[in-house]
């Protein structure tokens, strides 16, 4: 009983050393000093590299295209748009960042998923005025429509793209 006692105790005392072995080695193949997921560095957020002379352009209720905007709520009109250029207008309710500093997403209702989002890739961050600017105005986005996981938006690349309703 000792024996096999003393065997299994063993046995547990080699196969622990061997996994804080394995853990070693895979944490300094990667460099990343025991963390086996690397991740991208962290970039700045929009309102840290935004442009401090661009603006957004306005326009009136009674233009035309503002007449010709989809609402943002009406998610079924928008996929029947994608692949196309159109327009959409809405308040925006608030500009979600990830923490990362990939994306920056207008959304236009507190929740997200019953309304459109424009979304603004970190490359094009200094192109756009602080985009926290919008949060609680009425604006109209203009562009392409994607698909992104079943749903359309517009991804934006220019500040010509936004116009605030006067």
């Amino acid at each position: 009983m000792r024996t096999t006692r003393l065997i299994a105790i063993t046995a547990a005392l080699l196969a622990a050393s061997a996994l804080v072995a394995w853990h070693g080695d895979a944490a300094h193949a990667t460099g990343s000093g025991g963390s086996l997921q690397d991740r991208d560095p962290m970039k700045p957020l929009q309102r840290v590299v935004a442009s401090k002379t661009a603006k957004f352009g306005t326009i009136g209720k009674d233009d035309q295209s503002y007449g010709g905007a989809l609402d943002a709520h009406d998610l079924a009109g928008a996929l029947k748009l994608v692949g196309g250029e159109g327009a959409f207008k809405g308040t925006v309710s608030k500009l979600y960042e990830e923490r990362d500093g990939d994306l920056a997403i207008l959304d236009f209702d507190p929740n997200y998923r019953t309304a459109l989002t424009a979304v603004l890739r970190n490359a094009s961050f200094p192109k756009f005025p602080d985009m926290k600017s919008l949060e609680g105005k009425e604006i109209v986005v203009s562009g392409k429509f994607v698909d992104y996981r079943g749903n359309a938006q517009i991804e934006l690349t220019d500040p010509g793209q936004i116009k605030l309703v006067k």
